[in-house]
């Protein structure tokens, strides 16, 4: 299927919204350049925190970590702060693992290197015992220094995958073509690491499940409706699958569009992309000008699904929805709050697959198209 201007069109009227947006492209300047503070903060906290370490020890007193809790789930204030003490035998082993993956980092951000936590962990499976006890202590560690995961430098194997016109060089000077990817490419573990990213890409389009995208790389949704890039978390996003987004969508300026189910879990993938974690936020990694593009709850009655494709809403898709309607986010938007309500009021759900059930290539024939064309999606 030929792409019409209309279609080019409507993309074109949502990247120039983006660049209009003086705040916005002012706010992804400011996060563009930052790493290199990030850094700094990160390296000179830790030069406090041995520093203190030391003193305690000198003065024979034993040192001890106060280590922020999460924030409680939905954001509304803090968890307060643990102590973790060399001296108290139920947190020994925990400063330990603070400390040795404090060395790492510094290590890591003082060279400009990176490390898979899952390399770290079995450089050292005789102190952590567990992978774990490891994902704790870096979590752990982000609070007490106060920075983004990534400013660790020690990266998490995502899941993800990538497809369409995108290439880039990693952080070891490996140079990498994604277009030329049959399946799709697994998301790069070392996202802030990554240079000359180049791409010609239009928009990009983040699709819920493995399935789903790997029916649109095979029909080659990415060229025919292209040039375009299209990721997957496979489900909820790992953080590199969603750094990667938010770092093309700062440096490409161009429209991102969700793809998910017709139903609350699709609709809280599609939150964790615009808004950010929803329990626990990573400072920027929200895409704030994401688009949901579908299966919107609206869509559905246009669609006229048979029955038997139409799945009805379970109690606990019911307090999930009345969940995502109360978070602070979404409870300022609108038009998400609109998707909510409709599908709580209509009582059923439908996944992507289900719109196979009218033409075997609807998706790709006639819904994908046609709503990119008429801009038919929620910001």
């Amino acid at each position: 299927m030929a792409v019409s201007e209309e279609f080019w069109h409507e993309i074109e009227k949502f990247r120039l919204i983006i660049l209009r947006d003086v705040e916005g492209c002012d706010s992804l300047d400011a996060v563009a350049t930052g790493g290199e503070d990030v850094s700094r903060e990160m390296l000179a906290a830790c030069e406090r925190i041995v520093e203190d370490v030391v003193a305690s020890i000198s003065v024979g007193e034993p040192p001890v970590l106060r280590v922020p809790r999460p924030p409680r789930r939905g954001g509304s204030g803090t968890g307060g702060e643990s102590l973790v003490s060399l001296g108290a035998s139920r947190s020994t082993r925990r400063f330990t693992h603070l400390i040795h993956t404090l060395a790492q980092a510094y290590r890591h951000v003082a060279s400009g290197t990176y490390a898979t936590r899952r390399d770290v962990y079995y450089e050292s499976v005789w102190l952590y015992q567990s992978q774990a006890a490891l994902d704790r202590s870096a979590e752990d560690l982000t609070r007490v220094l106060g920075v983004p995961r990534r400013g660790l430098h020690l990266t998490i194997t995502g899941k993800g995958l990538v497809a369409g016109d995108l290439t880039y060089t990693t952080h070891d000077g490996t140079i990498v073509c994604v277009s030329h990817t049959q399946n799709g490419m697994l998301v790069p573990e070392s996202v802030e690491g990554l240079t000359r990213v180049v791409s010609q890409a239009r928009y990009i389009l983040v699709v819920e499940k493995d399935a789903t995208f790997q029916r649109l790389v095979e029909a080659q949704v990415h060229r025919t409706f292209g040039p375009a890039i299209l990721l997957t978390g496979k489900g909820y996003p790992d953080v590199s699958t969603r750094q990667l987004l938010h770092r093309l969508w700062r440096e490409l300026r161009v429209p991102v569009l969700a793809l998910t189910d017709a139903d609350p879990y699709g609709l809280h993938i599609a939150a964790v992309y615009k808004f950010g974690a929803l329990a626990r936020e990573d400072p920027g990694l929200a895409v704030s000008s994401l688009a949901w593009l579908g299966i919107l709850p609206t869509d559905l009655p246009a669609l006229q699904l048979p029955p038997h494709a139409l799945l009805p809403l379970t109690p606990t898709d019911h307090g999930k929805l009345a969940s995502l309607a109360a978070h602070p986010a979404l409870s300022r938007s609108p038009a998400w709050l609109t998707q909510i309500h409709e599908q709580q009021e209509s009582g059923y759900k439908a996944e992507i697959q289900s719109l196979t059930h009218i033409n075997p290539d609807y998706l790709t024939s006639v819904y994908l198209p046609t709503k990119l064309r008429q801009a038919g999606w929620v910001l």
